[in-house]
């Protein structure tokens, strides 16, 4: 099994949150932050219980949190 990771679920906006919170809680995901105004859910858990989010009513989208750093102003690179 592998080790947590830092997923960001995008929801369907045709269940209550607090519903979806507790079905991603019930997968094994662990909920840091909800931005419900843009049906988004950030949080961790591992691949495993990744699959399981997937198919919970409500999520349309589970993908791996990726860093992204643009750089001081003025920078020639940006990524």
């Amino acid at each position: 099994m592998a080790g947590q990771q830092r997923w960001v679920v995008t929801l369907s906006g045709d269940r209550p949150l607090a519903d979806l919170r507790a079905d991603l809680a019930g997968a094994g995901f662990k909920v840091d932050r909800e931005l419900g105004a843009i049906g988004v859910v950030t949080g961790s858990c591992d691949d495993e219980a990744a699959g399981k989010v997937r198919s919970v009513r409500g999520v349309t989208d589970v993908s791996k949190d990726m860093p992204i750093d643009i750089g001081p102003p003025d920078s020639p690179t940006t990524w």
